[in-house]
């Protein structure tokens, strides 16, 4: 197949740029084997003979780090390169150190040499204090309005501006298209607050996984920005002159975990937060002071979210006798308004943000490649109404739970997160422009226990050995005893593939309307039954399960589906966990066990 010379020419550019050819033959649709030949073929290799070890481990950093939802094992690698690369820029500044004293030797000056050694041994043995613990007494506050000119978007100094203006700066909540990075700017925004005026900082996610990127982010800035280097696992204490200064707390909206603190409130992802209405309540508390800012962001989910009458105005006006009247229209919310209840609303789609500076998108790829309700949800900041959903969020909130803290089983930071507990994956293959869609679900012992999503992974314009590859990396990882493939269409072929890799418990699941309908109302009797779990921080698997609708075909039969056609796809990670929970048909017989029969084991009827 012949490729044009834009095609070649932005696979060099991404060579360049310290892309892996696997993951330049994911983000351009060509075979791994052809981007190895360009390689050779137009000497590419050439291109970096100039740069030093160090040169080429920092730009994958930066690539890396600029990497948007990334892989468990891309964070392992960045881990990894930013220990090598801090060992090497030691390393060379040992270097520098010898040479220099050398030259002074050779210089006819080796007073230099004795004097430095004299320093050092005065440094070394004198009872001077240890640097304080995540000191921030030598930062330029000075750099905060630089950066801040330099990097921010325009919707981004518009929050910065509201955040400064006592008028405006009370309650902001912002709704919002997806990665157009609200999450980064906040932790930026709280980071310079607790600097500049030693105020604490008070972040609220979903889940614990979900907070640590907030902390993550600051770590980062403070390191790159100052040359800082923050610790602590779910506050930092910032110190200056040697006495405490500011802390950044980090929670999880487990309410047993998230109460007694206080300081400006930061709350993400806002309508996808399980027990809003209980939530609400712990947050005001934390930010009850006036001086306490508080903001509520998120991308929208269900019109049936209790979040919605917050952003509404619809819970401020209950049991009011005077209604006050709340302006949702899209032309006033994208320049910002405050509204009667006191709250300022932005709204920032994707296609907004492009016109503020952000050109982090394409969007008219994005809207070749998620269907219109799909993209006006992700991005053009549309709410679901899930009243027809066969999963409708009510139902799925009593299904997620805090994993990271709640499953103390599962080591999420290792590479074997499940141990040697059986698992059954479930594969969604891609098609012409949807994802691939891969889940990994813990098969319970018992039917006491829960089916616990372990992971999710999604995958754009692949080939069917890609996608065979990938399974099997799943494979090495965990005791896989079901994969579940669709086999219709071009699914067969990744089945083919993963038979040709001698894959074991490899299933073909072949769709009809009675395959379709025996898919979902098994997974209908597992969630509403109380026995599926994930972790309330991935709303990507929320939403694609509410996508699920019930449908009639031509011919009048009525089945399962979601908004999918020729060119698009949808509720991908849905159908994924669908194949995988039929393993319920081989793991556990067939018949209903009773509440006296729900702490028995139950039999296998596939050997572990």
């Amino acid at each position: 197949m012949a490729h044009s010379t834009d095609t070649i020419e932005y696979a060099r550019k991404l060579y360049i740029h310290a892309h892996k050819p696997s993951e330049i033959s994911e983000r351009l649709n060509v075979s791994e084997r052809t981007i190895f030949n360009w390689i050779d073929k137009f000497n590419w290799k050439e291109l970096l003979a100039y740069d030093t070890p160090s040169i080429e481990v920092s730009r994958r950093i930066n690539t890396l780090t600029n990497r948007e939802n990334k892989t468990k094992d891309e964070i392992q690698e960045l881990r990894a390169l930013c220990q090598i690369y801090g060992s090497m820029e030691q390393d060379l500044a040992k270097a520098k150190k010898i040479m220099a004293e050398a030259k002074a030797i050779a210089d006819g000056r080796p007073e230099a040499v004795e004097g430095a050694i004299t320093r050092g041994n005065r440094r070394s043995n004198s009872k001077k204090k240890a640097t304080a613990k995540n000191d921030i007494s030598s930062i330029d506050v000075g750099l905060f309005d630089e950066w801040a000119h330099e990097n921010l978007f325009e919707y981004q100094k518009l929050w910065r501006a509201v955040a400064h203006d006592p008028d405006l700066c009370r309650n902001r909540f912002i709704l919002k298209s997806r990665q157009i990075g609200a999450t980064y700017y906040f932790a930026w925004e709280a980071f310079e607050d607790a600097v500049k005026n030693g105020e604490n900082q008070v972040f609220l996610s979903a889940s614990k996984d979900q907070a640590r990127i907030f902390k993550g982010y600051i770590q980062a800035f403070a390191r790159n920005t100052f040359d800082i280097e923050l610790k602590g696992q779910d506050s930092i204490e910032l110190t200056k002159d040697g006495k405490s200064w500011a802390t950044l707390y980090f929670l999880s909206t487990n309410s047993s975990t998230a109460q007694g603190y206080h300081g400006h409130l930061y709350v993400d992802e806002v309508f996808w937060i399980h027990g809003y209405a209980k939530l609400q309540k712990l947050a005001s508390g934390m930010a009850a002071h006036k001086k306490w800012r508080r903001t509520y962001f998120s991308t929208p989910s269900s019109l049936q979210h209790p979040a919605y009458e917050h952003w509404s105005g619809a819970k401020f006006n209950k049991n009011r006798s005077r209604k006050v009247d709340i302006d949702l229209s899209d032309k006033l919310l994208k320049k910002g308004a405050l509204g009667g209840d006191k709250i300022w609303r932005h709204l920032v789609t994707v296609e907004d943000a492009e016109k503020a500076g952000c050109t982090l998108f394409d969007i008219d790829e994005l809207k070749a490649e998620y269907s219109k309700a799909d993209y006006e949800n992700l991005f053009g900041c549309k709410f679901v109404d899930d009243n027809e959903s066969v999963f409708p969020f009510s139902t799925l909130q009593k299904c997620m739970v805090d994993a990271y803290s709640k499953w103390t089983d599962v080591d999420f930071d290792s590479n074997k997160p499940s141990s040697t507990r059986p698992v059954a994956i479930g594969y969604d293959p891609s098609r012409i422009r949807d994802n691939a869609a891969l889940v990994v679900l813990e098969i319970p012992r018992t039917l006491a226990q829960k089916w616990r999503v372990i992971e999710t992974h999604q995958f754009k314009g692949i080939t069917s050995e890609y996608q065979a590859a990938r399974i099997a990396e799943i494979y090495k990882r965990f005791n896989v005893k079901w994969c579940g493939i669709d086999t219709t269409g071009i699914g067969h072929d990744t089945f083919q593939c993963c038979l040709d890799l001698d894959l074991d418990f490899v299933v073909p699941i072949y769709y009809s309307v009675s395959e379709k309908t025996d898919l979902v109302t098994r997974a209908k009797r597992l969630i509403d039954g109380g026995r599926f779990e994930y972790d309330m921080g991935n709303k990507e698997l929320s939403q694609s399960l509410m996508m699920i609708h019930q449908i009639t075909t031509p011919n009048g039969s009525i089945t399962y589906g979601a908004a999918r056609s020729g060119e698009t796809g949808h509720a991908d990670l849905a159908w994924a966990a669908f194949h995988a929970m039929q393993a319920e048909k081989q793991f556990f017989e067939s018949k209903k066990a009773d509440d006296t029969a729900n702490d028995k084991e139950t039999h296998m009827a596939m050997s572990q």
